[in-house]
């Protein structure tokens, strides 16, 4: 302890020893001195002596300048640049700045520190700084052997104006002790003793005391002076505060007001605090506009009006104002903000992300909480993350084709919304480019695998086969129609593929209903199960198709069999005739069928030979008939000869060649040759030939033939569309429908007409099940077979 106390005489002796022009240097010792013996001091009795040195050395070191404020501020660029630098731009831009520093203080240690280190980035840099230190004749001394210092910016002073400096703090809890220490210590002013020497009755270093000290009593001034005290303090005369309060506490060592007075005027000039009143009007105008410039980012005409407002105080008399020096700071830190956000724009624009992310971060720690460089430094984020995600998705594809597309194309919105941020991004472009690269590749080889898969659907048997597959190849063409929507030749096969697909379920569908049908057993079932497997030849490979055909021949069979057993050969030959048809032809020549035609062509002798038996007793019996009437028939047939003279002189009634067949009587030997004539009017002559006419005029053998003949027909037309075309009543497509003609059936014209619309009309007639059909369809629903169908 006794050597606390020594160490701290000495150091105010070294203070008080000190001339008025005093080296700065020297000063700067004595106050790292002081802080060293203010730590020791730390909760003994000596802390409050250690305070009040400390205080005095700080007062000593005279209040700061427009120059130190000035390197001050070059200096905490410089460390910035330092500190993100991130190229060597940056060190070359903070060796600027500390040329600017040196050319105001050439022996400015800081300075001379701070170039050092950045000597050590690298040899151009070192080249640089050696420059300058021979330009300013600046030798190294300690500064340049000193180890590399550390850059932090926690310990710059505060950016806060109202928040007093590091050490401020020191003279405050001035009264603290330690828990062991009964006696209380109070804060003391420089060159006065700790008052509670005179409390404990303790002598001065050196065994005498200061007249004019001794045990706390009450003087008559006392009130006067503390009211000058509290007057002087109010008024901004805190140096005045002092001096009243050290009168005071002489004479009464103990007392708080005076304590807390001098306590609180000894910290407002170690911040430089200034009370506004005394600031002039000018500098306050400048320095209130100043403030608006920094709203409004104009921070080069800020920085000017701050010192011209600092200047106006020092030529007041305020030697140290210090809310104009922190503004200057604060500008400084505003404007070195704004150049690191605009350098980190800079570099974003060139792809160099990492390095932007320095400048930024370097600006959100000069000014904390700047919303422009929180902004900017989450959108590097957030750029660097994605573009990452996306990068590494390009390089790790995987899965089905699908899967890949589909990562694929999350990249590319990614991308897309990067780009978005960054249009001019190269890196991003890149990125874009080979996705875009990798899309078109899976979009041919799905187009590939599709193409492949309808192949092996055209050459499947089974219709589930062809079904499984086409559905494959329609989720592959959906894909890709997605990926490239305006790819046509891949939207067409989708088309394609989606017609087919529908198709073979529709026939699924109705193989399924033809069995059903052919189950029930019905007539009508069964020619309407025909009717709707007959539309489905081009699955005739299809297992199940083939199956249902086969039982549908089965029941055709069945039923032609019962009518050749019931001996009905029309019908077993229409129904064996159907057998040759669609659909059966798909299964071939069957051993059933060639079985029930030669019963039909048996039935069919025994029916023939019956018949020429009958005709054969008819014949017989009519010829029996015809010679048993002979005496009959044969006069009418051959008539006599007849002697009657009179019947040639007819034609003789008639003079003349005349048309006139009127019967004369006058004979005339000149009408001789005439009379060869008669042979043909023989008929007339005589009544015999008016009998034997009556059998001629029956009509019996027109009348029969009548049925039989066949009406010739106009041309010939097939139905080759696959499906049954409609038969109408009239040449209207509102007329009622009175049949349909069959795929591959032939038809004959007989009448072609053109309706109220103009549109062709065929009547047709054709046979089905050995049924005759007729009725009129357009033209266009058929085609012509033989011949030519006239145009109307």
């Amino acid at each position: 302890m006794p050597d606390l106390q020594n160490q701290i005489e000495d150091l105010r002796r070294k203070l008080h020893d000190l001339p008025e022009d005093a080296d700065p240097a020297v000063i700067n010792e004595l106050e790292r001195e002081a802080r060293a013996l203010l730590t020791d001091a730390k909760n003994t009795p000596y802390e409050s002596a250690a305070q009040a040195l400390f205080a005095e050395v700080a007062r000593a070191s005279g209040p700061t300048s427009s120059v130190s404020t000035t390197i001050r501020g070059l200096l905490r660029r410089a460390r910035i640049r330092i500190e993100i630098a991130g190229d060597d731009d940056d060190i070359d831009e903070a060796i600027d700045i500390l040329a600017e520093a040196l050319a105001l203080d050439p022996q400015n240690e800081d300075v001379i520190e701070m170039l050092d280190n950045a000597a050590q980035s690298n040899p151009q840099a070192a080249q640089r700084v050696n420059d300058l230190f021979n330009r300013y004749n600046v030798t190294r001394g300690s500064a340049s052997q000193s180890t590399a210092f550390s850059i932090s910016l926690e310990e710059e002073e505060p950016t806060n104006p109202s928040a007093p400096p590091r050490d401020a703090g020191l003279l405050r809890d001035v009264s603290r002790t330690t828990g062991s220490m009964s006696p209380v210590s109070y804060p003391t002013s420089s060159g006065y003793p700790a008052p509670e020497r005179e409390l404990r009755g303790e002598k001065p270093p050196g065994g005498r005391r200061t007249p004019g000290q001794g045990p706390i009593y009450v003087g008559s001034d006392i009130d006067e002076t503390l009211s000058e005290l509290t007057q002087a303090y109010y008024a901004g005369d805190y140096q005045l505060v002092v001096d009243l309060a050290n009168r005071v506490l002489n004479q009464q060592p103990g007392n708080a007001t005076a304590l807390e007075y001098r306590q609180k005027a000894e910290d407002s000039i170690i911040r430089g605090v200034v009370p506004d009143h005394r600031i002039p009007f000018d500098a306050r105008v400048s320095y209130n506009r100043a403030n608006s410039l920094v709203r409004a980012g104009n921070y080069d005409e800020a920085e000017r009006l701050y010192r011209e407002a600092r200047d106006i105080a020092e030529r007041s008399g305020i030697l140290s104002w210090k809310d104009a020096e922190q503004a200057l700071l604060d500008i400084q830190d505003l404007a070195l903000a704004r150049e690191l956000l605009n350098e980190g724009d800079r570099l974003m624009a060139s792809d160099n992300w990492a390095d932007a992310m320095r400048k930024y971060e370097g600006a959100l720690r000069v000014v904390p909480n700047d919303p422009q460089a929180e902004e900017r430094i989450e959108k590097v984020r957030r750029i660097q993350q994605d573009a990452e995600s996306a990068s590494v998705q390009l390089t790790t594809l995987g899965g089905s084709l699908s899967e890949q597309a589909a990562q694929l194309q999350n990249v590319l919105s990614v991308l897309a919304r990067l780009r978005q941020l960054l249009p001019n991004s190269q890196r991003l472009a890149q990125l874009s480019s080979e996705a875009n690269n990798r899309l078109n590749g899976i979009k041919t080889q799905l187009n590939d695998q599709a193409q492949a898969a309808l192949t092996r659907a055209n050459s499947a048997t089974t219709l589930d086969d062809r079904l499984t597959m086409t559905s494959e190849a329609l989720a592959l063409l959906e894909q890709g129609v997605k990926l490239d929507p305006g790819d046509s030749a891949m939207s067409q096969m989708l088309l394609d593929a989606r017609a087919a697909s529908s198709d073979m379920q529709r026939a699924k569908q109705v193989i399924e209903r033809a069995a059903a049908l052919i189950a029930q057993n019905f007539d009508n079932d069964l020619v309407q199960a025909r009717s709707m497997l007959s539309s489905l030849m081009d699955y005739a490979q299809d297992s199940r198709y083939r199956a249902v055909v086969g039982d549908l021949l089965t029941r055709y069979l069945e039923r032609a069999i019962t009518a050749v057993e019931e001996g009905d050969v029309e019908e077993a030959e229409a129904l064996i005739q159907s057998t040759r048809e669609e659909p059966f032809n798909i299964l071939g020549r069957r051993a059933e069928v060639a079985r029930v035609e030669n019963s039909i062509r048996a039935l069919r002798q025994r029916s023939r030979l019956r018949l020429w038996g009958i005709i054969g007793g008819s014949l017989l019996i009519i010829a029996l008939v015809v010679i048993g009437k002979r005496g009959t028939w044969e006069p009418i047939v051959f008539p006599p000869p007849t002697d009657t003279p009179t019947a040639t002189h007819t034609p003789s009634e008639t003079p003349t060649p005349s048309d006139t067949p009127t019967p004369s009587d006058t004979p005339t030997a000149t009408y001789t040759p005439t009379a060869t004539f008669t042979p043909s009017d023989t008929p007339t002559a005589t009544y015999t030939p008016t009998d034997t006419h009556t059998p001629t005029d029956t009509p019996l053998p027109t009348e029969t033939f009548t049925p039989t003949a066949t009406p010739e027909y106009l041309c010939q037309v097939v139905n080759i569309s696959g499906e049954n075309r409609i038969v109408r009543s009239q040449p209207t497509v509102n007329s009622a429908r009175v049949g349909e003609l069959p795929p591959g059936r032939l038809a004959n014209v007989l009448e072609v007409r053109r309706n109220d619309q103009g549109e062709l009309w065929y009547f047709l007639v054709f046979e089905i099940d050995g049924i005759q059909e007729n009725g009129w369809t357009r033209a266009n629903n058929v085609t012509e077979a033989q011949g030519s169908c006239p145009t109307v």
